[in-house]
């Protein structure tokens, strides 16, 4: 048997399969700006930010069988089975609200194809913590990256340039990938439920479901709080404004996927460990991942503005300038997710979170709604940016607090942080000019 993955090597492997999907999304963006301009482009990234927001339902479902698997020690077949009548219940309805949306509002068709491809993203939103909890990181990672990950964009890509297809058969290659993702992550699954023998059942369902409304609305809550602006800018400018705001957030958001990395793959062992280990490991996370995306940030508010306008074209110059009044946000609130994630599974106080985001949210679409009239994008972008700033001071003063962890130890990065394959291979590195020089 092969011995288990460090932390760091899953997360590096979960980071490769991310740039994969991001470069190859990257790709895709850029050929569909050419093709459809900020219009058409504005349309494909409003159906993103659609579903990521219904697949926040998935994430209070996925958190409360984390809870229930890790925490409470119940057993994991049974409780996956159970998320499966909610999953029967939820799919349905999700998709009744958005065909209303796009009744309501037929320019938008962003809603149709979001209301064909929930129930899938739903589902493969949810079956993802049962890899991690078995410690089968790298195998949804592959899953995930070869179908919603960096195959759809490819494709995308491939199809948009080489055959010149609509923004209609873009949209729809994307449900169908939904779809083969949900039908490839089912397989392999049973294997992965080991029962656990005089595990107690008793109120399973009415606890899942407790805990997946509570952290379903967090999650709701907290995303509004991350693309309130978004919809208040579609609502209030021309859609040629969406497209360039949203490539501005995506643009300084490729920095996540390191977080993102971190977070998918040490989120089992969050739910895990004893309180105390899992809050060192948690306080060791945010600091490493703040250290690390300021640099990412420094480089990228020199030469952000630059690329934009020669990867995008000239008119998406603007995106450029937004960027930089965005990413002083976007780098402390990187670690935003791993803090929410220990409040709402490791802690088991999704309702906590549920007012933090609440009035995060109210903060964002106030501010926001207040600066667009008179200061357009800009006043967007700085409400978007004061949100997030002040949503990670409260959030990691509570953690300290909750947590027994210490300012210093949350915010400053230590030696011992750098992965011992990284300090030798930096160390190698070093070291050979200097005998070079002897």
């Amino acid at each position: 048997m092969k011995p288990p993955r460090s932390l760091a090597h899953k997360t590096l492997h979960t980071f490769a399969t991310l740039l994969f999907g991001q470069g190859a999304s990257i790709a895709a963006g850029i050929a569909t700006a050419h093709a459809f301009g900020p219009v058409g482009k504005g349309i494909i990234a409003f159906g993103g930010v659609l579903l990521t927001f219904a697949m926040t339902t998935a994430d209070g479902l996925k958190d409360a069988i984390a809870f229930q698997i890790g925490r409470e020690q119940r057993d994991p077949r049974t409780v996956w089975l159970t998320s499966l009548r909610l999953m029967a219940f939820l799919g349905p309805l999700g998709s009744a609200i958005f065909l209303g949306c796009y009744l309501h509002t037929p320019s938008q068709p962003a809603y149709l194809y979001v209301a064909i491809a929930f129930p899938f993203s739903m589902y493969v939103q949810a079956v993802g913590i049962v890899y991690i909890l078995r410690d089968h990181v790298e195998r949804i990672n592959v899953k995930n990256a070869l179908t919603t990950g960096g195959g759809y964009s490819l494709l995308t890509l491939v199809l948009v340039l080489a055959f010149h297809i609509s923004v209609a058969v873009v949209m729809g290659l994307w449900v169908v990938c939904y779809v083969v993702a949900a039908i490839w992550n089912t397989m392999g699954v049973r294997e992965l439920l080991v029962e656990r023998p005089g595990a107690n059942a008793a109120g399973l369902f009415a606890e899942q479901v407790r805990f997946a409304v509570k952290s379903s609305l967090s999650a709701n809550v907290t995303f509004l709080a991350l693309r309130i602006d978004v919809f208040i800018v579609s609502a209030m400018l021309a859609p040629a404004s969406l497209g360039l705001y949203t490539l501005a957030l995506a643009s300084g958001e490729v920095m996540w996927q390191v977080s993102r990395s971190v977070i998918w793959s040490s989120s089992g062992r969050v739910a895990l460990l004893e309180i105390d280990e899992s809050a060192a490991l948690v306080a060791r996370i945010v600091r490493s991942l703040i250290a690390v995306q300021a640099l990412v940030g420094i480089a990228l508010f020199i030469a952000g503005p630059w690329l934009i306008s020669h990867v995008y074209g000239a008119r998406f110059a603007e995106s450029g300038t937004l960027l930089r009044v965005i990413l002083p946000g976007i780098v402390l609130y990187s670690a935003d997710g791993m803090l929410s994630y220990f409040f709402g599974v490791r802690a088991g106080r999704p309702a906590l979170l549920l007012g933090l985001e609440t009035v995060t949210l109210t903060i964002c679409g106030l501010l926001t709604f207040l600066a667009v009239p008179r200061f357009g994008l800009v006043g967007a972008a700085a409400a978007h940016t004061f949100s997030y700033i002040f949503a990670f001071v409260v959030k990691v003063g509570l953690f300290s607090k909750i947590g027994k962890v210490s300012l210093a130890t949350i915010l400053i990065p230590r030696r011992s942080d750098v992965p011992a394959f990284v300090a030798i291979r930096l160390r190698r590195l070093f070291a050979a000019p200097a005998a070079a020089e002897r």
